[in-house]
């Protein structure tokens, strides 16, 4: 009996007839979606910036310069930024910027005759070199100093930033909104700065803002630096971003308004989703370093 059921379970086997059995149930284990980081940054930036009517102003300037996600989906930017302060030569500051959009670290290098000067920050640490002396400024307060005047109106999308609506004013014949934006505490280096934006109202565009700079470094005891105002003119699109070739500043009193020109700012050449090695960031050898503002 063994026998012939051995040959009678090999001839269902080879014509095909072997007896069924239950199918069992294979586990699946379900397959996450792949998370788009700019997607995730856009959502979050966009609901955030619609709790409050001045967020929503921010917001639609964002929109009207290209929007949130080319911004972020480009994830870094390089540029000249060439700042000359009027009367005095010896401030001014001209240099190749290329910064990390995710992380806001930042390198920049001296333009210009005689220019040997590259500083940066890394997101830990400020450098310099050849020397401390070697630009005038300090390393870490002008590491992201252009990038964030560059980046307006999309770095206001960054969190940590409050927004109140001011009455509308008339700017360059034209009716515009204004924006306060302030920063909540331990918002960056510089939390008590602030700005206060002219979006036109018509095209939601940035025309310009009145600013002040608050850095602990240089106001121990608290203060900041008188308001001044900064034009932003010549827009032209890069990268599917519409971005300001010139950022000249201008006194600013609040009973006269608009005062001379104190500063000549040229934006040149803007490279979006350009690739930098994350070792650009960091001091090289011989730098001179500090953690300190």
């Amino acid at each position: 009996m063994k026998t012939h059921t051995t040959v009678a379970l090999g001839a269902l086997l080879l014509f095909g007839c072997a007896p069924q059995s239950e199918p069992q149930a294979i586990p699946v284990t379900p397959v996450e979606p792949a998370v788009d980081p700019v997607a995730a940054r856009v959502a979050e930036s966009t609901q955030r910036l619609a709790t409050t009517d001045g967020g929503k102003l921010v917001s639609r300037a964002i929109e009207a310069h290209g929007g949130l996600a080319g911004w972020l989906g480009a994830g870094t930017i390089a540029f000249d930024f060439d700042y000359s302060p009027r009367g005095d030569a010896s401030k001014r500051r001209n240099t190749r910027n290329r910064v990390d959009l995710w992380s806001a670290r930042a390198v920049q290098t001296e333009l210009g005759d005689g220019a040997d000067a590259t500083l940066g920050w890394n997101g830990e640490v400020a450098w310099i070199t050849p020397s401390a002396d070697a630009f005038p400024s300090s390393a870490r307060f002008w590491a992201l100093t252009p990038y964030y005047f560059v980046g307006m109106p999309f770095v206001l999308a960054d969190p940590g930033t409050h927004f109140e609506v001011l009455p509308n004013a008339e700017y360059e014949g034209a009716a515009h909104h204004l924006v306060k934006v302030t920063y909540a505490d331990g918002t960056g280096d510089s939390p008590d700065d602030y700005y206060i934006v002219y979006l036109h109202s018509e095209t939601g565009r940035l025309s310009a803002l009145r600013y002040v700079v608050a850095y602990p470094a240089f106001f121990k005891d608290g203060g900041h630096t008188p308001e001044k105002l900064m034009k932003y003119e010549g827009q032209r699109k890069s990268g599917g971003l519409w971005l300001a070739s010139t950022l000249h500043t201008f006194a600013w009193d609040p009973d006269s308004g608009i005062g001379e020109q104190v500063t000549d700012i040229t934006v040149g050449p803007v490279t979006l989703g350009e690739v930098i090695p994350a070792s650009d960031f960091d001091p090289p050898t011989g730098a001179v370093v500090s953690e300190d503002l």
